[in-house]
């Protein structure tokens, strides 16, 4: 009887071994997908947030492009007076740079006029650090577009932003593409301050705002690791804009008057009063008669050896070329240069706290009062 051998199963060797293979590829693809739906959904948020960003600083959501400007406006319409229905009440506006900034005790002039007048009168200092005279002209129009109204206005002449010999105007090192919206370019230009358009009004404001802003969002929310020698926001003001400047040593204020010098350097030189500045100047003029707004013009305290800068001819020019316009706008011209002692500026230029409060007075008093007495509401006519 024939013996049958039991039969043998051989492995199933070819379906076996794919099978390990087809999990590994299955598990690999599951990780590629996942991937990169991690780097589409990463691209994603990233693009939103960047969008957000741009739209939020175009649209001044959170003052990102000139932050300086922005966050004295809301500091101003806490002053209801300031607004374009203001039911007749005296209002004043300081416009000029960092000179008038600590100069310009608002709320001490606020008081002393409302009692010279024997009427309210509210003042607001609305000067900025580096904000020359088209700076100026730019900052009232935006003012007048956002609805404030002020009855009248005092306009800084600062002489070395005159300066009309220099390859650039002296303003143009303060003034950033940045800070000046779409249409103020064209109005920059005119004003013989050419600057080029920002890649924030262009599609980069939208992709890369945290790139184009950096500087902006890094002074605003990271100021430790900002590299500006002067923050752009949250100035420690007053709340009528007046930031008091401490008193400083004689030693320092020798180093500090060299330091504006140097700062100023290219506009001693064969200095030549007219250019830009004087562009700016009249601009302004020209908006405030446009808009039945009373102006003057101010040129603040400056020492002895600040003025002796500015070489001749040009330092005697000064003063009739200022009052040539304000006679052509048929405004008053308040010429205070030597107003206060030498001791009380301690860069040459900008007034300490206690020289800010003797200046202060005596604007008020000699020159402010006097003015609006003849059309502010319950004065004499």
């Amino acid at each position: 009887m024939a013996v049958t051998a039991p039969a043998i199963r051989l492995p199933r060797l070819t379906q076996t071994g794919a099978e390990p293979s087809r999990r590994l590829h299955f598990a690999h693809g599951q990780k590629a997908r996942g991937a990169a739906l991690a780097v589409a959904f990463g691209f994603a948020v990233a693009l939103t947030i960047q969008l957000a960003t741009g739209w939020i600083a175009r649209t001044d959501r959170v003052p990102l492009s000139d932050p300086q400007y922005s966050d004295k406006l809301a500091l101003l319409r806490t002053h209801s007076g300031f607004a374009s229905e203001n039911n007749g009440q005296t209002t004043l506006l300081f416009l000029g740079s960092s000179r008038t900034f600590d100069a310009i005790g608002a709320g001490t002039l606020s008081s002393a006029l409302s009692h010279d007048l024997g009427t309210p009168v509210e003042v607001f200092n609305f000067a900025h650090a580096g904000a020359g005279p088209v700076t100026t002209a730019v900052y009232l129009r935006r003012l007048l577009k956002a609805g404030v109204k002020p009855g009248a206005v005092v306009i800084e002449v600062h002489p070395a932003f005159l300066a009309a010999q220099t390859s650039q105007p002296p303003e143009a090192r303060w003034l950033h593409p940045v800070r000046l919206r779409r249409d103020e370019l064209a109005l920059v230009s005119e004003l013989g301050l050419p600057i080029p358009t920002p890649a924030t009004h262009g599609p980069r404001g939208w992709i890369t705002p945290w790139h184009e802003y950096r500087v902006q969002l890094l002074d605003r929310y990271a100021p430790v690791f900002s590299a500006l020698q002067f923050r752009l926001a949250e100035h420690a003001t007053d709340p009528h804009g007046f930031v008091r400047t401490p008193e400083v040593p004689e030693i320092q204020r020798a180093r500090l008057r060299e330091l504006t010098r140097k700062q100023y350097s290219d506009c001693w030189a064969d200095y030549r009063p007219g250019g830009s500045g004087m562009k700016g100047l009249r601009d302004a003029l020209k908006t405030c008669r446009t808009a039945g707004i009373r102006a003057a013009l101010l040129i603040t305290p400056e020492s002895t050896e600040f003025r002796s800068w500015f070489p001749e001819p040009g330092r005697s020019q000064i003063v009739p070329l200022v009052s040539e316009l304000a006679e052509e706008f048929r405004v008053p011209f308040f010429d205070a240069r030597e107003w206060i002692a030498d001791e009380f500026l301690g860069d040459g230029h900008h007034l300490s706290g206690a020289g800010a409060d003797v200046f202060t007075e005596r604007l008020g008093r000699e020159k402010l009062g006097p003015w609006l007495r003849g059309f502010c509401r319950g004065g004499e006519s």
